[in-house]
């Protein structure tokens, strides 16, 4: 636990020493960088990056945590039950976008994983996520450990990142 929460402290000294910002602008032209993520299900999420973190223009008003995985990593199929948990108690003012970035994988194939493990919340496949991960590790100093996770408030505001397995009281904090 040490050794995780020393790899936790690490990898948070430069997003610190960044400023803590996940702000992307054309400074010329001051306008904000929009990020469109698309689900295997083929919807659209649309995120807006402020100069503290994203606004999902599908989940405004709800915290949102954006979750790191790969399908065959063990401490991500460990928390997938407790990511569907925390996603079904709190629907109405939480939301989980998981964003798999392990392997390559059709949609279909993401969808049949999706199905069999009875997840709740949409899935964005690696051959969509690619402006994200850039923009991720950019702005963060993430090395593309798995699983990662970032936690945006109502507001859009980045409250948290998460390297490693994380217990759900530490997320559910920050849902109110």
């Amino acid at each position: 636990m040490r050794f995780l929460r020393k790899l936790f402290y690490i990898a948070l000294i430069p997003f610190l020493l960044s400023g803590a910002s996940l702000y992307a602008a054309d400074t010329k032209t001051q306008k904000v960088k929009k990020i469109d993520l698309n689900t295997t299900d083929g919807e659209l999420i649309e995120i807006n990056v402020t100069k503290k973190g994203f606004i999902f223009d599908k989940y405004k008003g709800k915290t949102v945590l954006l979750d790191f995985f790969g399908p065959m990593c063990p401490p991500c199929l460990i928390e997938i039950p407790h990511l569907i948990k925390m996603q079904e108690e709190n629907k109405d003012k939480f939301q989980i976008i998981g964003v798999q970035v392990q392997v390559q994988m059709t949609n279909k194939e993401l969808n049949n994983f999706k199905k069999e493990n009875k997840i709740n919340y949409p899935l964005i496949n690696l051959d969509y996520a690619w402006d994200i991960v850039s923009f991720i590790k950019a702005n963060t100093g993430w090395g593309g450990q798995i699983p990662y996770m970032l936690l945006f408030d109502k507001s859009g505001d980045l409250k948290q990142q998460y390297i490693g397995m994380t217990p759900n009281k530490n997320i559910l904090k920050y849902i109110k």
